[in-house]
């Protein structure tokens, strides 16, 4: 293992047990393939392989630690332990301003198993930084650290580096429903200290893994190492974190929302502690780091910058309908008053339905909150290679891709909410001989006061988390194109959902037909209910109109 790793001058690979050639990770499978003999290697095979590899270069640091000569450092402040060359000199700590207390190097069993070696000098990455002061030259954060540029010191900075298959449980913030994905990291640095800033480390990356070689002292020399300060369960919930928040753009863009949350499973990962090569500097509120290994700079801002609220975009739309509401029922109905008094009735409305619809999607991934960014020199990034979702079918996992909102389910999901709001006019139009003439929406007033407001609110409510929890499937035919796939109805949870609902259904259907028949009745024949009275009186009216007449008749005849 160790032969061919330093041959091949890629530690990270997995070999192939029978013909020695790296072997790929196929996502699919879950397996290793060497892409020459055809050969697979489990995931557990080999991560007992490469602990085997790890264990070899422990023993051969533990034989050369012992004439190692250094001296440690621990700052009073940030706590920071550093291990530097004998007789160095050093003053104030370079993660926090505060004061060093030197003391004899104990010897420890924190030194890496791999390191990437320094391939930019202090005077280049002085001058790199300085560079991009002459860029930004405006900002506070280069005249800052331009005032401050002789406090830049190179470091050997303590990561553990990952490597391997990844599972993630995916969820959508307003749903139950838990979907699957797995991705494959080539490699992936996560920092182990509490006391460095580690957005501003993040930003220096990538690292050039092909550099990466097995831990020796000999690379150590002028150079200063900072011991890790992370526990190993706080170094695993770090690593989780950070690929989470790599996973969670591709997480978004296949549920179709920014409320994603991913939780990943790094079991089956390869975990190799190393160091890598970083020039740090401080400065107040202002940090900056150059890697050490590729030169680029990246800078910390000094002040937090406020995100927008996710509320103002629903406000926004909200007084926008509250205007137009305004200006359709001045124009309908002159008087002012009128006009007031139907968009304010409307705006209430309006607000529940636009925010119930926006907190689904935005809520809880948009709130206020503090963010400072980082400026580079360039916009280089770690590759990520995005995640496959899956989905179990027919028995076996396959690969697929999610789709929810499709023009054609948003509009069946429309008709469905118009048709509920106005069942009673649709009923009362069947029976009229599918005739408008006799009909009068006004029978209808109880059920619109109702489901208008009731029913757009509950479909934008629960009629989303419906398609979110049954999304559209698609799977690769043998092609490779991408077909619908449908399942079989499933009887047995159909049944089980209903009998759930039947306390609930057995009060609320009754009462809605009732309601429903009224309505349906008072459409079809309202002149009979409403104008009965009206009815009398006119008969009324038309008597005493026939007596007035006959009275002057009588008069008339007597003279």
């Amino acid at each position: 293992m160790t032969d061919s790793a330093k041959k091949s001058g890629k530690i990270l690979d997995i070999f192939c047990a029978s013909c020695g050639a790296p072997a790929e990770f196929e996502i699919a499978r879950q397996t290793y393939r060497c892409r020459f003999c055809g050969s697979e290697t489990g995931i557990g095979e080999a991560l007992e392989r490469k602990n085997e590899f790890r264990r070899l270069i422990r023993e051969r640091i533990g034989a050369e630690r012992q004439g190692f000569r250094a001296e440690s450092a621990v700052c009073t402040g940030c706590g920071a332990e550093i291990v530097f060359a004998e007789n160095e000199a050093l003053t104030d700590c370079a993660f926090c301003g505060r004061k060093l207390v030197r003391g004899e190097y104990t010897k420890t069993e924190d030194f890496p198993e791999l390191l990437i070696p320094f391939r930019i000098t202090r005077e280049e990455a002085k001058r790199r930084l300085l560079d991009w002061c002459e860029k930004n030259g405006r900002s506070y954060e280069a005249k800052a650290v331009k005032k401050n540029i002789d406090a830049l010191e190179g470091f050997y900075l303590p990561y553990i580096l990952v490597k391997g298959p990844v599972s993630c449980e995916v969820r959508r913030r307003d749903t139950s429903r838990v979907f699957r994905c797995r991705g494959f990291f080539g490699s992936k640095f996560v920092n182990l200290s509490t006391n460095l800033d580690n957005q501003t480390l993040d930003g220096a990356e990538p690292y050039d893994t092909s550099d990466l070689r097995e831990f020796d002292f000999s690379f150590l020399a002028g150079h200063r190492v900072k011991i890790a300060d992370i526990k190993e369960d706080d170094a695993a919930v770090r690593t989780g974190t950070e690929i989470a928040a790599d996973y969670e753009p591709y997480a978004a863009k296949e549920l179709e929302t920014r409320a994603a949350a991913v939780k990943p499973d790094v079991g089956g990962m390869v975990k190799m502690s190393c160091v890598l090569p970083a020039y740090y500097l401080r400065c107040g509120d202002v940090v900056a780091a150059v890697n050490g290994q590729t030169g680029k700079v990246a800078v910390r801002e000094r002040k937090d910058r406020f995100l927008l609220p996710w509320q103002l975009k629903p406000l926004a739309a909200i007084v926008a309908l509250i205007g137009l509401t305004f200006l359709c029922t001045y124009f309908a109905f002159p008087e002012i008053e009128a006009a007031i008094f139907v968009t304010g009735a409307l705006s209430i409305f309006f607000i529940v339905v636009v925010l119930t619809a926006y907190h689904d999607h935005y809520g809880g991934s948009s709130r206020f909150r503090l963010r400072r960014r980082i400026l580079t020199s360039d916009d280089s990034r770690p590759d990520v290679a995005p995640p496959v979702f899956y989905e179990e079918l027919d028995g076996a996992e396959r690969p697929v891709r999610l789709k929810f909102t499709t023009p054609f389910r948003t509009l069946r999901m429309a008709a469905l909410a118009a048709v509920v709001t106005f069942l009673p006019l649709v009923i009362a139009f069947m029976l009229n001989g599918f005739s408008f003439s006799g009909l009068t929406v006004a029978g209808a007033a109880v059920w619109l006061c109702i489901f208008v407001p009731v029913s757009p609110i509950y479909f934008i409510k629960f009629g989303r988390i419906d398609l979110h929890e049954r999304p559209l499937i698609y799977t690769p035919d043998k092609n490779g194109r991408m077909r619908r796939y449908r399942r079989k109805p499933d009887f047995k949870a159909a049944l089980f959902e209903l009998k759930e609902s039947l306390p609930i259904l057995a009060i609320v259907i009754p009462i809605a037909l009732i309601i429903l028949i009224i309505n349906v009745n008072l459409v079809l024949h309202w002149d009979d209910y409403g104008d009965g009275s009206d009815t009398g009186r006119n008969a009324e009216s038309v008597s005493a109109a026939a007596e007035t007449e006959s009275v002057p008749q009588n008069q008339n005849g007597g003279e």
